[in-house]
């Protein structure tokens, strides 16, 4: 147990800890309270307000017990009738007595393994229970015994918590199937958007068919998912389906469209991610929304005679060039006012006042929850694994509750009778309340151990993706056997974004967050092991590395940037370093790892959201620093003609056992730059290159434009350097067979408007061939065993001949700036399409569409494919060939 079980911050003395271990609950008894108020549903009403003004809490709370799970809590607990509900994420529905907190019922829901990281919060009516799982069922239980009542197959995930609304239950599959039901579970109708918005009769989950249906392409155009919680008021159900809004009117027998509504065009004209939605008790929809890069905010969409109307929250807007991150929750409303929770320090949870533009800050402690407001107080868990009491006054203390295991709290808690229930990642219920006095738990769970190992015949380390770019050489490259059809193995919500790749080692993938979380779920379930987040972390486009149960990631921000080396197993901080730079776009490359040494290439300087100077800008304009100063942009231009002056190529060796510096090289008296830059280690020489920009200012036409050198891994020795040939920003170094391959988004020098590929001696740095002249080379230059590829951003993409560099074809599907894999034949992109260099570059599989964005593409690792959305929160793993063929996905 480490430090104190819980912080009194508002000056009532906190009284001494009981513990009373009965069986395996840490509780007191609450004999003497009368249970009159219920809390039947996630965030309390149907329009997920999360309002409750008549609810107080008595002081001083405390614990009242903590109820071990069978697994991590991703759900919000209802209660009714003085009893407790809630499901955990290995879909293992609880009943407890709310004045003893002993269980009286529990009931396993079917789909073994693969039902794992539950969302769907528990809803009661009446008598009855209801809620769906991962595995595709959706149950109905009887509220005093846990009897099954119903259970309706749905072929398919359900997200969505169900919400009860004008005497019946309406959920949505994860697929965009409606179902409204009666309080025991009778179906009273079904409606389903793929069929009726886009058109479509096929299996939603069925690649093959999206590309005969489209005959190209499944695209943000065609997204099926429901990924969050419904609403309803009275009989309008209000759905977030495939980037719509959808009004739902219950008619009694059918279901009827009355409207269908689009945030309007903003940083392009995908259909928007949507991470949360509240009505407010007008009907208006309060959307959080997500296109890309940090776009988003709170819009308002009225439904007014058969027409969408759209406005927006002031204060919640976010860009790739505005100050702040985005929401992963809904919203909570209050006469007016609109609450919100970030994962961004300082910003934890807001307050947004109609007529002011910027946020009143209440917390500053970062969330994923959604907030919940009783009477005095706003209550949420945060990322830090605390529970937070703060005062809507904006008075006073805030009070909050520290869980043992300090890991995050991701649910909308639920307060009835004067007391607060959640659940934590850490698989227990918790219950607080006035003068609580009970012991914290003092059994670690240890959640973070694999129940269902990575099995078969390319389970072995030799075949995990465990960087970036798939080995330390960057090729970018492999080859496992893909081949169609693809047949899906699990899918789970993720709340954040990324343009980078997940990794993979010890039968665990690995995501780190643009905001700052870094998780590991199982490979062979997708089942969630652990999540830390550390702050100060801001639009962090960067992978980690996985080495021998150890994680190493980069993660940048403003304010600081640290590379930390975790414990792969359970995530525990094993030692961090500072560096400097901003990764921007493209630098999303790990540390190189070398006999015990940790590599990494970064720049310096000075960063805003907004740079100072044209080319120190993405987009709108630059902000002139009052001192003179150049400031970069956090996120910059692709055209990159000079970087400021105090931009200092660097790269830097630590010790991997403890983080200790071993040495460091600073390549400034060649130019400036650093932060578009790339290495790679191949035959045991380290291969660093780095762009100065292709018109530096030193008033010599002949100042270097970029550098690429040979080093020594143990010393950091230059071996060999060149100044003709470099990376051109936005593309990292490759190599294969004694060859290094140079891409990038710039034109190599002002003398030229051209962009190449250039490939190298890795003996000397001399040229071997400069490729025909291409749009550009962006991410990395991918080096296969048969093919050699490059995509140009919002382009071709090129297969080149390795012995000269001639394009041999080139295809255009319409991406953007999609981060390709190779996985021979086959160019992996966004949404799980694979394109097959082997046969004339013959798109052969496309969707489900699940993104709104197409920054990435999927990667093989160890036999399956995997495929993480970058706007949309969603990632998911394929089988292929003779295991998706005998076998179907576990929710059929």
């Amino acid at each position: 147990m480490r430090g104190l079980a819980m912080r009194y911050l508002s000056g009532v003395a906190a009284t001494g800890l009981l513990a009373l271990v009965m069986g395996m609950i840490w509780f007191q008894s609450y004999g003497d309270v009368a249970w009159a108020e219920d809390w039947p549903q996630a965030k309390f009403d149907s329009r997920r307000s999360g309002d409750v003004p008549d609810r107080r809490l008595a002081w001083p709370l405390g614990l009242v017990a903590a109820v071990p799970l069978s697994d991590a809590v991703f759900t919000s607990p209802a209660v009714a009738s003085g009893k407790v509900y809630v499901v955990d994420g290995s879909g293992v529905a609880w009943c407890l007595d709310a004045a003893t907190l002993r269980v009286l019922w529990k009931v396993a829901t079917a789909g073994g393994p693969a039902n794992c990281n539950n969302v769907s919060s528990p809803a009661v009516v009446g008598s009855f229970v209801h809620f769906g799982t991962m595995a595709g069922k959706y149950y109905v239980l009887d509220a005093s015994s846990g009897s099954v009542v119903r259970r309706i197959d749905c072929g398919e995930p359900v997200f969505s918590a169900p919400v009860v609304s004008a005497g019946r239950v309406y959920f949505a599959t994860l697929g965009g199937k409606v179902y409204a039901l009666e309080p025991d579970g009778q179906i009273a109708w079904s409606w389903d958007f793929v069929r009726e918005v886009l058109g479509y009769a096929g299996d939603r989950w069925d690649g093959g068919q999206w590309l005969a249906f489209k005959k190209g392409r499944a695209t943000w155009r065609d997204q099926v998912c429901v990924p969050i919680d419904i609403a309803a008021l009275g009989r309008t159900v209000v759905v977030p389906a495939g980037g719509r809004t959808v009004w739902i009117e219950d008619t009694g027998q059918r279901a009827v469209v009355r409207g269908i509504g689009l945030v309007p065009d903003r940083a392009g004209k995908e259909y928007t991610a949507a991470f949360g939605q509240t009505l407010g008790p007008d009907g208006a929809v309060y959307r959080q929304w997500h296109r890309r890069d940090n776009t988003g905010r709170v819009e308002i969409l009225r439904l007014r005679d058969g027409k969408v109307e759209t406005d927006f929250v002031p204060g919640t807007e976010t860009a790739i060039n505005l100050p702040g991150l985005m929401s992963f929750s809904a919203v909570s409303l209050r006469a007016g006012d609109v609450y919100r929770c970030r994962p961004e320090i300082g910003y934890g949870l807001c307050r947004h006042r109609p007529g002011q533009k910027r946020p009143e800050v209440l917390s500053p402690i970062a969330a994923i929850s959604s907030p919940v407001l009783t009477a005095e107080h706003a209550i949420y868990g945060a990322l830090d694994g605390r529970l937070y009491v703060v005062p809507l006054s904006g008075r006073g203390k805030t009070w909050s509750f520290r869980t043992p295991w300090e890991v995050p709290i991701s649910a909308a808690v639920a307060v009835a009778d004067g007391r607060i229930y959640f659940g934590g990642e850490d698989g227990y219920l918790y219950v607080l309340g006035p003068n609580g006095n009970a012991a914290v738990p003092s059994r670690d769970l240890e959640l973070w151990r694999i129940r269902t190992p990575l099995t078969g015949p390319r389970a072995g380390p030799e075949f995990d993706w465990f960087t970036n770019y798939g080995d330390l050489a960057n090729t970018n490259a492999n080859d496992q056997g893909l081949r169609p059809p693809l047949s899906l193995r699990w899918i789970r919500r993720y709340e954040g974004t990324f343009k980078h790749l997940p990794v993979f080692g010890g039968g665990r993938m690995y995501t780190h967050t643009a905001e700052g979380q870094i998780f590991a779920v199982e490979q062979s379930t997708g089942r969630l092991l652990w999540r830390r987040y550390f702050p100060d972390v801001y639009l962090s486009f960067t992978s980690p590395i996985y080495h021998r149960e150890r994680l190493l990631v980069p993660q940048a921000g403003i304010r600081q940037s640290r590379l930390r080396c975790l414990e792969a197993a359970t995530g525990r901080l094993l030692w961090e370093v500072p560096f400097t730079g901003s990764p921007s776009w493209s630098r999303q490359a790990p540390p190189t790892l070398w006999n015990g040494l940790a590599v990494y290439m970064f720049g310096s300087g000075k960063y805003a959201a907004q740079g100072t100077a044209k080319p120190f800008i993405f987009s709108g304009t630059p902000e002139p620093s009052p001192t003179g100063e150049e400031i970069m942009s956090w996120i910059y231009t692709h055209d990159n003609p000079y970087y400021p002056r105090d931009n200092r190529p660097l790269v830097r060796a630590w010790h991997l056992a403890d983080g200790r510096e071993a040495w460091s090289l600073d390549f400034s008296e060649l130019g400036t730059g650093g932060n578009d830059s790339g290495l790679c280690l191949m035959d045991n020489i380290l291969y660093y290159s780095t762009f100065f920009g292709y018109a530096p200012r030193s008033g010599d036409p002949s100042a270097p434009t970029g550098l690429t050198a040979a080093l020594d891994p143990a010393t950091g020795k230059v071996l060999w350097k060149t100044t003709q040939y470099s990376v051109t920003a936005g593309c990292t170094i490759s190599g294969r067979d004694g060859r290094l391959y140079l891409g990038g988004y710039n034109r190599p020098h002002a003398k030229t408007r051209h962009r190449f590929v250039r490939c190298l001696d890795a003996r000397d740095g001399s040229l071997v061939w400069e490729s025909e002249p291409v749009a550009s080379a962006v991410n990395v230059v991918s080096v296969g065993r048969k093919f050699l590829f490059a995509n140009a951003s919002g382009g071709d993409g090129y297969v080149l001949d390795r012995n000269t560099g001639r394009i041999l074809s080139r295809f255009n599907f319409g991406y953007a700036c999609t981060r390709f894999t190779l996985s021979e034949p086959y160019v992996l992109g966004c949404n799980l399409d694979m394109i097959d260099l082997s046969d004339g570059n013959k798109l052969v599989w496309t969707g489900p569409a699940v993104d709104s964005r197409e920054c990435v593409g999927a990667v093989v690792s160890n036999g399956r494919m995997f495929y993480t959305a970058q706007a949309s929160g969603i990632q998911l793993c394929a089988a292929y060939g003779d295991e998706a063929q005998s076998s179907a996905p576990p929710w059929r």
